[in-house]
């Protein structure tokens, strides 16, 4: 067995350990996708198991059908619920697996662009990076969906390498598997056309095989797309498809904060910002090859994607829409490492001839490319070591909830405070704050923070609501709604960040009032 082999095997085992060893543990963050999710696949498990119908719990009165993506990830998770019963860490176990399958492929991948030890490098960078490590436990589509991204570029790469079919169908697939876990994939189709261009030239229009993989890998994505926007229009409730506005505006040129976001998110997610040394010297090197030019190309249709969805890929909380930048960055990084070990040769030679002040130049140059190498791997440890570690810690609204579970004496509807209606430039944003529901296993409705008051908690009142998990922020945003509230419904229990009201016994609190006086 060769040294590369012996270092592949190495590196994959200790990436998949690293992953495996975050897969046990309960979804005890304040995030709704994976609250979502979750919710989801319970409610597969318990209400139908029909993938058409994916119900969430923010529901109100109605059935809770849902504008998503394709609910494949979810539907799995729920299908080995049937087997193994409800456990939060099935979804997790579901999405490492799928971590699997992109290490493989993306290996692949490195292999085709790549020298063998380049390719280790690339392989360890990806690896090894914190956030397809977050994703490989994340019960979120983004795990079904990189490992359906990297498997839509190795093998449409190695289509236009061969044109051999079966290159052409598992390209086909994987890109449409892509677009279907999660629509924003759909940016890879810039990089295809680019690479089509640069093969066929105009010509490409006239090759039967690629309109042929264009209809093919768009038809289904499109279809289920048509489909999930009709339960939108008839029910009202999306994952943050049609209820938020993402798209850049003519203050993309005026906000600094738009560019500032993507590059920060960028920077700190996946670069861990000493890469850059190294990337910049594996484009200064190796500009003409085909691994840097590619990965460059693949890297601008990306940044295509984070302008044009600017509103969303700009936040602090949508570093994981970043995780489509870590292959072709770590492409590049690997060829930078590829042209730092050609450089320590010219060294080798530059010594044995004794050309001093080259050598101390060059030496020079290459010292800080190594360095900077190193350094990323360390900060990425460090990251990698500090999720884990927070990953222990359950959010205080979670311990919130579990001690309030038993409280709810009745079995009805709950209200739950949301986020904001809109965000600050007025455009509608995805509100729905699922996690509560999730974690106290309940139906009911969220009201973003500008519609709280005293009025829209009676008409949930009298619409058979029982409980209104009030956060504190948000009444603290709408006057005195507090003593408002207080004066007209029995506080059940109060937390850090929670009051919960049981507006379903509005008289008591009267009829206190008026024995008291």
């Amino acid at each position: 067995m060769t040294t590369s082999r012996v270092l592949i095997i190495v590196l994959f085992v200790a990436a998949a350990v690293v992953r495996f060893a975050d897969a046990f543990r309960p979804i005890n963050q304040a995030s709704w996708r994976e609250a979502d999710l979750g919710a989801i696949s319970r409610n597969f498990t318990l209400e139908g198991m029909n993938p058409l119908l994916p119900r969430i719990d923010w529901r109100g009165t109605g059935p809770g059908y849902a504008e998503m993506e394709l609910p494949l990830f979810p539907w799995l998770t729920s299908i080995t619920y049937k087997v193994f019963g409800i456990n939060d860490d099935i979804g997790r176990i579901w999405a490492f697996v799928f971590s699997l399958g992109t290490l493989f492929l993306f290996l692949k991948l490195a292999r085709e662009y790549l020298d063998p030890f380049a390719a280790i490098v690339a392989f360890a960078f990806f690896a090894f990076n914190p956030l397809t490590v977050e994703v490989s436990t994340s019960i979120q589509p983004e795990g079904l969906m990189i490992f359906a991204y990297v498997g839509a570029a190795y093998f449409f790469t190695r289509w236009l390498k061969s044109e051999k079919d079966g290159y052409l169908g598992t390209a086909i697939a994987f890109t449409a598997l892509t677009m279907l876990a999660k629509a924003t994939g759909g940016h890879i189709g810039t990089l295809f056309t680019i690479l089509l261009f640069q093969k066929y030239g105009w010509g490409m229009l006239r090759q039967a095989r690629v309109w042929i993989f264009g209809i093919l890998s768009v038809l289904p994505a499109a279809l289920w797309y048509i489909y999930a926007r009709s339960l939108w229009l008839t029910y009202g409730n999306s994952l943050g498809v049609s209820n938020e506005y993402h798209w850049v505006g003519l203050d993309f040129f005026t906000d600094p904060g738009f560019i500032n976001g993507i590059l920060r998110n960028e920077v700190i997610s996946v670069w861990s910002i000493f890469a850059i040394v190294m990337i910049v010297f594996a484009v200064w090197r190796s500009w003409n090859e085909p691994a840097v030019r590619n990965s460059l190309l693949w890297l601008a249709s990306i940044f295509v994607f984070y302008i044009a969805a600017a509103r969303t890929t700009s936040a602090v909380w949508a570093y994981y829409y970043h995780v489509f930048s870590v292959p072709p960055i770590a492409l590049l990084f690997g060829a930078g490492s590829r042209a730092l070990r050609s450089s320590i040769t010219d060294i080798v030679t530059l010594v044995r001839k004794k050309h001093i002040i080259p050598t101390f130049a060059t030496g020079g140059m290459t010292g800080i490319v190594l360095v900077s190498g190193l350094a990323t791997f360390l900060v990425d440890a460090k990251e990698i070591r500090a999720n884990y570690l927070e990953h222990r810690v359950p959010d205080r609204d979670y311990a919130f909830a579990q001690d309030l579970r038993p409280q709810l004496s009745q079995s009805g509807l709950i209200v739950v405070s949301g986020g904001n209606c809109t965000d600050g430039k007025g455009h509608p944003v995805a509100y729905n704050a699922s996690f509560m529901f999730y974690w106290l296993d309940r139906k009911g409705a969220n009201v973003c923070v500008e519609e709280h008051s005293l009025q829209r908690v009676e008409s949930f009142s009298s619409a058979g609501y029982d409980y209104f998990l009030a956060q504190r922020s948000a009444l603290k945003a709408n006057g005195n709604l507090e003593i408002q509230l207080r004066k007209k419904y029995p506080v059940v229990t109060e937390g850090d960040d929670y009051i919960v009201f049981d507006i379903d016994r509005a008289g008591e609190v009267i009829s206190r009032n008026l024995h008291a006086n």
